[in-house]
C-alpha cells in the first residue's frame, strides 16, 4: 500500500538566481524581443485593470477501496469560486508581476474572512518582502479544491515566461503559421532549461515549465497561451511491492485573451485547465472573466525600507 505523504505540488517559486543566459538563438531574436516588450508593457498595462472571474473547479477520483481513509472522500467533487482578479507589482522582485485572486463566494456563500485586506497585507511592517508575496500567492490558492496543491492556476501565469527578463530561461522554437478563429497567428514552443525552475514541486523539486504562445508577430500581441508541466512523486511503500513505484502528475491551462474596448487592451477571456495523477484523481477547471474595469492606480508590493 502506498502512501502519498503530501499531496502533488505544483507552486510557483522565487527565483533570484540571475545571470543564467542559455545558448544564443539568433534566429528567433527580433520576433521574441517584441513579444517581450509587448509583454512587459501589457503587464503594465493589466496591472491598473480588475476583472470578475468566475471559475468552476471538479475533481473526479477512481475509487481506491485498499486504502480505507480515501473511502471517506467523495469520487466526485465541485466547487464554484467567484472572485476579483488582477496584477499586484512586486517592486524589485525577482517574479515582477503576481497574479491576484480576490475570492469574494464559494459556493455561493459569501467568504467572511478572507484574509486580511491586501493594502494591510503589503504594509504590515512585520512581514518581510518574501512573506508578503507567499501571502499574496497563497491567498489566491486557497479554495483550490483537489489533492493537487497549485499556485499557478492563474491566467496571467504564463507571461512569466515571455518576459525580457526570463526569456533566456527558456529554449523556443521556430515560429509556424496556424489559424485561430478565423485569424492567422505565429506560434512558437518553449521549454524551461535553466534552473532553479521557476516552478517548485514537492520537496522543492525543479519543475520545468513548457508550453505555446499564439501572438501577433508585427505587434507581440498575444492571442493564447498554453503551460504544460509535469512533476513526478516518489511515495512511501507498505510493503505492497507493485505499487512502489514514482506517481506522475501532469498539468495543462490554456488560456484565451481578447480585446476588451471598455480598458481598451486585450485581457484574459477563458482559462481551461486539467490536472491528472497517476493514482487515479483528475482535476479540471474553468474560468471565465468580465465586467473588466480600471483603478486610478495599479496595485503594488513594496518591499520595507524601499
Amino acid at each position: 500500500m502506498i502512501r502519498v505523504i503530501c499531496p502533488a505540488s505544483l507552486c510557483v517559486a522565487a527565483v533570484f538566481a540571475t545571470g543564467m543566459a542559455l545558448d544564443a538563438q539568433p534566429e528567433v531574436h527580433a520576433p521574441l524581443d517584441r513579444l517581450g516588450t509587448y509583454v512587459a508593457g501589457w503587464e503594465r498595462d493589466l496591472g491598473s485593470v480588475v476583472a470578475n472571474e468566475r471559475y468552476v473547479q471538479a475533481v473526479a477520483r477512481q475509487p481506491r477501496s485498499e486504502l480505507s481513509r480515501e473511502r471517506l472522500v467523495p469520487p466526485r467533487e465541485s466547487r464554484l469560486l467567484v472572485s476579483e482578479y488582477t496584477l499586484i507589482r512586486l517592486d524589485d522582485g525577482p517574479t515582477e508581476w503576481v497574479g491576484f485572486r480576490h475570492v469574494l463566494s464559494v459556493d455561493g456563500v459569501a467568504v467572511t474572512a478572507p484574509g486580511p485586506p491586501l493594502q494591510a497585507l503589503m504594509q504590515d511592517p512585520g512581514l518581510t518582502w518574501r512573506q508578503r508575496w507567499e501571502r499574496v500567492r497563497d491567498l489566491s490558492a486557497a479554495y483550490n479544491i483537489g489533492a493537487i496543491a497549485r499556485t499557478i492556476n492563474l491566467p496571467t501565469f504564463a507571461l512569466s515566461a515571455l518576459r525580457p527578463s526570463t526569456q533566456q530561461r527558456f529554449r523556443f522554437s521556430p515560429q509556424r503559421a496556424e489559424a485561430l478563429d478565423g485569424d492567422t497567428w505565429q506560434v512558437r514552443e518553449f521549454r524551461e532549461m535553466a534552473r532553479p525552475t521557476l516552478v517548485s514541486g514537492l520537496g522543492g523539486r525543479d519543475v520545468p515549465l513548457s508550453g505555446r504562445v499564439w501572438f501577433d508577430e508585427r505587434t507581440g500581441r498575444v492571442r493564447r497561451t498554453t503551460l504544460e508541466v509535469r512533476d513526478y512523486i516518489v511515495p512511501t511503500s507498505d510493503g505492497d511491492g507493485d505499487r512502489d513505484r514514482d506517481q506522475e502528475l501532469t498539468s495543462r491551462i490554456t488560456v484565451d485573451f481578447r480585446h476588451d474596448a471598455h480598458v481598451g487592451t486585450w485581457v484574459p477571456a477563458e482559462m481551461r485547465e486539467r490536472y491528472d495523477n497517476s493514482w487515479g484523481e483528475q482535476t479540471t477547471g474553468h474560468a471565465t472573466y468580465s465586467n473588466y474595469r480600471r483603478f486610478q492606480t495599479s496595485v503594488k508590493l513594496v518591499r520595507p525600507g524601499g
